[in-house]
């Protein structure tokens, strides 16, 4: 059993610049006027529109005409509109783009999709997996806060990147022509495990920052992990995707201090009037989407 899904190319590695926070803390005083995620992608194959393209030509049938229309959600729908609504807030105030994604939800009744994600900003949840779950919100936002975190460090750009420089140097190849190589190359897809594994070890460290900048408690978001992994069975595969639940929540939990004190950071700035001390203040999105975008639409692997 191969464990990839076809739609989700969400994938790749840590590289530098690819995730810096900076943190200036003021002794006795809390945090400094700065507290950034930056995501420079330097030295990184063809161009982001390139890959955002060939990704949506690609991409699987909850992508498809259902992402578009207007009824994908069925019991969730202000619950999910409003926590994609502050995970948005949250990385426009605290992420440093070179250009901002184009955010879309879309929401789909389809038993075999959890969340996944396009390098352009569209990302798909499952809204049966919502209810299978039990899904508390500060879980839902980690979910998409995940699936956002993707989006951000262009991990589908690494990956393709990475896939690239394993392959013969001889041919010109376009960015769907390795997904091809992708498709049906199954010694270039092994070799490329070590590079998805440590893009969803990104995306979950990322996530956490996110949801605290959101305003929800680090340690009820990584209940997430906390559950996969307690309910992991080994399972062989091909192709392995993702590291182990219980490797995610080992390395997570290591960045639990760090996002406490994002947590109370994001509470100092929806509320001013809570900080004894004024100016705090973070670095505002750099890009051009400001809209709310706030939107539900309808609409996997997480």
């Amino acid at each position: 059993m191969v464990e990839r899904s076809q739609g989700n190319r969400a994938f790749g590695p840590r590289t530098r610049g690819c995730l810096t926070l900076v943190m200036a803390l003021v002794t006795g005083t809390g945090w400094a006027q700065e507290a950034l995620l930056d995501f420079a992608s330097p030295g990184l194959a063809w161009t982001a529109a390139a890959v955002r393209t060939a990704s949506e030509s690609a991409a699987p049938p909850e992508f498809g005409s259902a992402a578009t229309s207007a009824g994908g959600c069925v019991t969730h729908c202000a619950e999910i509109g409003r926590i994609w609504g502050e995970l948005l807030a949250a990385a426009r105030a605290h992420a440093r783009l070179d250009q901002a994604p184009d955010w879309q939800l879309g929401v789909v009744q389809d038993d075999a999709v959890e969340a996944q994600s396009l390098p352009g900003g569209r990302v798909v949840l499952g809204e049966p997996f919502v209810r299978a779950r039990a899904l508390p919100e500060a879980q839902i936002a980690f979910v998409l806060a995940h699936e956002i975190a993707h989006v951000l460090h262009q991990h589908e750009r690494h990956l393709l990147t990475a896939a690239l420089a394993l392959l013969p140097r001889d041919v010109p190849r376009t960015v769907a022509d390795v997904y091809v190589e992708m498709d049906f190359n199954l010694a270039l897809l092994r070799r490329l495990e070590v590079v998805m594994h440590q893009a969803e070890l990104e995306a979950d460290e990322t996530a956490l920052y996110l949801t605290a900048l959101a305003g929800y408690p680090p340690a009820d978001s990584l209940g997430f992990l906390e559950t996969e992994a307690a309910g992991e069975r080994p399972v062989a595969h091909v192709v392995s995707t993702h590291p182990a639940a219980s490797v995610r929540l080992e390395r997570a939990r290591r960045f639990l201090p760090l996002a406490e004190r994002l947590a109370d950071y994001g509470q100092r700035q929806r509320d001013p009037l809570s900080d004894t001390e004024a100016g705090h203040r973070g670095t505002p999105f750099h890009g051009t989407d400001t809209s709310p975008a706030h939107t539900v639409r309808n609409s996997s692997t997480f």
